[in-house]
């Protein structure tokens, strides 16, 4: 058995718990690892949405057992997801990539920022505007559908607007399913359905993905009780410290 499948198997372990209890990190950590070992980014994106359908479809039943779910922000985040995923999917051969990690380093500093600034503040829970959940999902799907990264967008997007922690994270990984598996199938039926088939496709990847899978399904299922356990301002808190680290992360590497 290939080595790699052990090692994307912890990542995807790990990645997946800090997923389910924080509504992001399986797509962070997984693309970059990936992206690290020289695959490229339309595969990346294709390896990681393949990935999060078996592990997605078990963090969503989790959420949904546990009460985390908000039907209607889901309803919202999904459809509009979708679109905006599909239309990342197809830019995602010709588009530049810099000036895109620019604004995602931008957008997590500032709305991390509110986030932590909300928790320490105790502000209310509020219902979040039906629109500003359907813009929302609309850039989390194009994101996913470019770099495989919903979470930081969406989770912190919810988050900001006032949403309740543990709702805001389980409406997100449900939502994020729906999504993915529209990325991914765009993504076959696309000329990116070659790289899986050349030498450096199925054979580079097929274990990566395995191990992510399996590593990430035993993970999944804890997210919903987590979430739910967890205290309101401990996890807003730490879902605004791991976006803002991803920022300044990402615009590191975009300044050095």
């Amino acid at each position: 058995m290939d080595p790699a499948f052990f090692e994307f198997m912890a990542v995807g372990f790990v990645a997946q718990l800090a997923d389910g209890a924080l509504g992001m990190g399986f797509g962070l950590i997984s693309s970059s690892v990936l992206l690290l070992s020289g695959a490229p980014p339309p595969l990346v994106s294709s390896a990681v949405n393949a990935a999060k359908i078996p592990t997605g479809a078990a963090a969503g039943l989790s959420h949904l057992l546990a009460g985390n779910i908000d039907r209607s922000v889901f309803k919202r985040i999904a459809i509009a997801g979708i679109i905006g995923g599909l239309a990342g999917a197809l830019m995602l051969s010709s588009l530049k990539g810099p000036w895109l990690m620019g604004l995602v380093a931008l957008y997590l500093i500032v709305i991390s920022t509110l986030i932590i600034l909300r928790a320490l503040r105790g502000r209310a829970v509020l219902a979040v505007p039906g629109r500003k959940a359907s813009l929302i999902g609309a850039c989390g799907g194009l994101i996913e559908g470019i770099g495989g990264s919903w979470g930081p967008v969406v989770t912190t997007g919810l988050l900001g607007a006032g949403m309740e922690p543990r709702r805001a994270v389980g409406s997100s990984a449900l939502a994020e399913l729906c999504v993915s598996v529209a990325v991914f199938c765009a993504l076959m039926l696309t000329a990116h359905l070659g790289l899986w088939g050349d030498g450096g496709g199925v054979g580079t990847m097929l274990w990566p993905v395995l191990g992510l899978v399996c590593g990430g399904l035993p993970a999944a299922f804890l997210g919903g009780p987590l979430a739910r356990m967890v205290p309101r301002r401990p996890l807003t808190l730490a879902v605004g410290f791991l976006a803002l680290g991803v920022g300044i992360q990402r615009g590191a590497q975009l300044l050095f």
